[in-house]
């Protein structure tokens, strides 16, 4: 099986059906029926619903995206049938979402002999992969988007960047199909080993607890009241954070690096009644946001 395998599951068809609705008398007796600008998005093999748009959105299959990336893949990696990249693909809620996953293991940033400032991490997966991460949907949720992220092996965080420049975003009504080229790979694994840089130079910044409870209480667990300026902090966050610090403070120290894996976990691993992989995705960009804060910078400095 190819490396860059895409799962049978990906492939399906789906049919567009214009929605209607009965026109009755005063007694309820039908008389006729009227099309309305809706169209439900049905799966042919299921006949599942998955979702439903105005004219104007287009129906893109799932294979076809994942295949055209497959393509920049193939001419971006020489000899790439003999690299070792490994894929998964998800497909959400019997199809109205779509997520695949692209490593790339031989291009990983080994942060197992780093030893500055007495910390000294050990461990044959203390290392991050660039991943390549493909997201849409058919229910309007995700439009169609192809971005550059990292994991951590060791805990399979996800390493979240505050310049996401590197994505590519398409929105379902756009006329145009995705377009993902050599340049925009290329752009992902430079990203990527400047993560690897901002990651050794958070090992290297000393930080107090105090500190670390004040920027999680400012950004990731901060609340606003509706029609209010008071600042409300969820105790329900905070608690989750609490507890993942406990677990990467004795690890890696009262670093910076902690900190930042603290949050990366809280975003990638939710505990949440809601769907994990919508509640994943806004996390992310809460972290990305929490690094561009006055609250982080201050523990940067």
């Amino acid at each position: 099986m190819s490396n860059l395998a895409i799962n049978k599951d990906v492939y399906f068809d789906c049919a567009r059906k214009q929605l209607a609705y009965d026109i009755t008398d005063d007694v309820g007796t039908y008389r006729s029926s009227a099309k309305v600008n809706r169209y439900a998005i049905v799966r042919k093999d299921t006949g599942n619903v998955l979702g439903i748009h105005t004219d104007d959105y287009i129906v893109r299959p799932y294979s076809k995206l994942a295949e055209s990336v497959n393509e920049v893949v193939r001419e971006c990696v020489p000899n790439w049938d003999k690299y070792q990249i490994t894929t998964k693909d998800y497909i959400y809620e019997s199809g109205k979402k779509y997520r695949r996953d692209i490593n790339f293991w031989e291009d990983s940033i080994d942060l197992e002999n780093y030893d500055k400032n007495g910390m000294h991490i050990t461990g044959k997966d203390e290392r991050i992969i660039p991943q390549l991460r493909i997201y849409s949907s058919m229910d309007g949720r995700w439009g169609q988007q192809i971005m550059w992220s990292s994991v951590y092996v060791v805990c399979l965080n996800g390493m979240v960047r505050p310049d996401w420049t590197f994505v590519v975003y398409n929105k379902h009504s756009k006329r145009e199909n995705i377009l993902f080229t050599l340049s925009d790979f290329q752009k992902g694994l430079e990203a990527h080993k400047e993560l690897g840089e901002d990651l050794f130079k958070m090992m290297q910044k000393k930080v107090i607890t105090v500190a670390v409870s004040h920027l999680f209480k400012k950004t990731l667990a901060s609340q606003y009241a509706r029609k209010s300026l008071i600042d409300h902090t969820s105790a329900n966050v905070m608690k989750d954070l609490n507890n993942s610090w406990e677990k990467y403070e004795p690890k890696y120290g009262s670093t910076l690096f902690a900190v930042y894996q603290t949050a990366t976990d809280w975003s990638s691993h939710p505990v949440t009644k809601g769907a994990e992989h919508n509640v994943s995705r806004k996390r992310e960009k809460q972290v990305a946001e929490m690094m561009t804060s006055s609250e982080w910078k201050a523990l940067a400095a």
